[in-house]
């Protein structure tokens, strides 16, 4: 997968991007940078992107109430993933890299 960028400046969620949840094995990188002092989870949906706005989102397991910068990998497959700032003041920034997806 071509790297893809998001970020959030200010409380709420960010854009969405689609994951391939058919690639096997499944594995999404990310770099999290923040500026400011804002508290985020990086979200994870089962519900497709495509078909509309996704309704229901959690918060893999690491990616949860973050206040710093941060990096990891979800091996949870899923088809939609955004940044949700929840409080305080800044940007999130995250880089996601899915493999097998160019």
């Amino acid at each position: 997968m071509t790297p893809v960028i998001l970020s959030k400046t200010g409380t709420g969620r960010s854009a969405i991007i689609a994951s391939d949840s058919f690639q096997n094995p499944f594995n999404v990188g990310l770099v999290v940078t923040t500026s400011g002092s804002p508290t985020y989870n990086i979200e994870i949906s089962m519900d497709d992107p495509s078909t509309g706005t996704p309704a229901v989102w959690a918060a893999p397991s690491g990616f949860s109430a973050l206040t710093a910068a941060a990096n990891g990998s979800i091996t949870v497959p899923h088809h939609a993933l955004s940044i949700n700032i929840t409080g305080g003041t800044g940007t999130v920034t995250a880089y996601v890299v899915q493999s097998g997806v160019r």
